[in-house]
């Protein structure tokens, strides 16, 4: 038999030693991983002036040797708890030892996990292994000892080398795990960089002229328009979209299944349909994500529509061929998809109303004939292209000149020109246009200029949209309900 004491201090470190490493094979250094967690707390707690010098000594070695550190403490912590656990559950039902005894230590270990990282979900399966591996120890077989802790020596041999596998191979996983999410990271950083550079980009395409609609639209600024007061309430690592209905295989796609197709980004405007023509609900940003019908070529869609169902219980049903040339966005000007624009994911549907855009998105099922919608059932309409749009800013004056700035917007045909009339429509000019952006479904920044003579009293401004198609938007002002506004855009102003 071995001395029990060596067993006893053996269980320890084998227990909470197993914990942290059931850990690290699942959540490597993610925030979920017990040590990082653990690490965060401790230097908090140590001293400025301490942590500073052992950065300094050690340069980029001192995280490792911090977490080194933290893993050490944190093992003791936990095997320790785990052992006055069982040992407790054995005084408490003698007649239940290694069951009781179990629960308890898996309980203790769990605790102070749970207020280290702050998810019980995420030390569950850290508290089973540790409680799982001193109950190992304490039940191995005995030759002779009346107690738990004192078996032979070759079966402690035995389970000391079985433990030493398992946490090899966990530790494996983790570092495994580690290098991937390294790897994530510097793509996701080369793609946020990437996003950064088309958006900053989009300045060298602007006219000046104050009071003019940028561009892009800074993420707090674009409008919103949801059915509920607030947004579901999302993680990415919980999330995922379902393929369902008319498909040869269906298929769940986690959040990271996404991130590993190839990754587009593009210019949208975003219109709805409740948008007046002096309406603000038209912006446009840059948006990063995947092609709809790259995520539909690995199910193999069989019927000609797909209704699309949010978290938020919104839903649409749009044509395939529409969804397929769709974007599934996790990304907004370079930043991830706020909650109020439908993380973790949202689709684009390019030339289309914002209301088919779908927030929040859980679920893509294929039909085979169309269902309309949430606002169809409301009596909306406006399924198909969005209305072209001339929008008038502000009207400046500077020096002897009457500026006027404004922006337009005619989904995916483009904005060909914005033509200006000062006479109420008798005759028209064509506005300065800002540069065109690589995608057509923009909006584009107008500028007119007037300089007015001693004999006018003021002018009837009337502006009108020329789309890529060359239709010339209507001068018939109608409501926005059921199928979105139209008409030009007019001011009455004194010379």
């Amino acid at each position: 038999m071995t001395d029990r004491r060596l067993t006893v201090v053996i269980a320890i470190l084998a227990s909470g030693v197993s914990a942290v490493a059931t850990s690290f094979a699942i959540y490597a250094t993610t925030e979920d991983f017990l040590v990082s967690s653990f690490n965060y707390l401790l230097l908090e707690v140590l001293p400025g002036a301490f942590v500073s010098s052992i950065i300094q000594q050690f340069g980029n070695l001192a995280l490792e040797l911090s977490l080194i550190f933290s893993g050490g403490v944190l093992s003791v912590i936990l095997g320790v708890g785990a052992f006055v656990g069982f040992r407790l559950g054995v005084r408490v039902a003698p007649a239940y030892d290694p069951v009781v005894g179990f629960v308890l230590a898996g309980v203790v270990i769990l605790l102070p996990a749970v207020l280290v990282v702050g998810s019980i979900t995420a030390v569950v399966p850290s508290a089973l292994v540790g409680a799982g591996v001193l109950t190992l120890f304490a039940t191995l077989p005995r030759s002779s000892a009346p107690t738990e802790f004192d078996a032979d020596r070759r079966t402690v041999v035995t389970s000391v080398a079985g433990v030493v596998a398992f946490n090899v191979v966990a530790h494996a996983l983790g570092l495994t795990r580690r290098d991937q999410r390294a790897e994530r990271e510097l793509q996701e950083r080369a793609t946020r960089l990437e996003a950064e550079h088309l958006v900053e980009a989009v300045e060298d395409h602007g006219l000046e002229g104050e009071g003019v609609k940028p561009l892009i639209a800074d993420v707090g600024d674009f409008f919103q328009v949801d059915i509920n007061p607030s947004p579901p309430a999302l993680e990415a690592d919980t999330w995922s979209l379902s393929v369902t209905g008319l498909v040869a295989d269906e298929r769940e796609f986690a959040y990271e299944d996404v991130l590993e197709m190839e990754t587009v980004h593009e210019y949208k405007a975003i219109r709805c349909l409740s948008d007046d023509i002096d309406g603000d609900e038209l912006d446009m940003a840059l948006w990063t994500g995947v092609r709809i019908g790259d995520l539909l070529s690995e199910v193999e869609p069989e019927g000609e529509y797909a209704m699309l169902t949010g978290a938020d219980d919104y839903f649409y049903s749009i044509p395939l061929s529409d969804l397929e040339d769709s974007l599934l966005a996790f990304g907004m000007n370079g930043l991830e998809l706020p909650a109020g624009h439908g993380y973790p994911m949202r689709v684009l549907v390019p030339d289309r109303w914002g209301k088919l855009h779908v927030k929040w998105l859980e679920e893509i099922e294929i039909i085979d004939a169309e269902e309309g919608g949430y606002w169809e059932e409301r009596g909306w309409h406006g399924m198909g292209p969005v209305n072209a749009v001339t929008k008038i800013d502000r009207i400046n004056r500077p020096g002897d000149r009457i500026q006027i700035v404004g922006h337009a917007y005619a989904g995916g045909r483009g904005v060909d020109a914005v033509e200006v009339s000062i006479d109420g429509g008798d005759t028209w000019e064509d506005a300065e246009l800002s540069e065109p952006l690589p995608d057509p479904d923009t909006i584009r920044q107008w500028r007119y200029e007037i300089e007015p003579d001693d004999e006018a009293e003021g002018f009837e401004i009337a502006a009108r949209t020329v789309d890529g198609d060359g239709t010339v938007e209507p001068e018939e002002r109608t409501d926005p309900f059921p199928d979105g506004a139209t008409g030009w855009a007019t001011r009455s102003i004194n010379a």
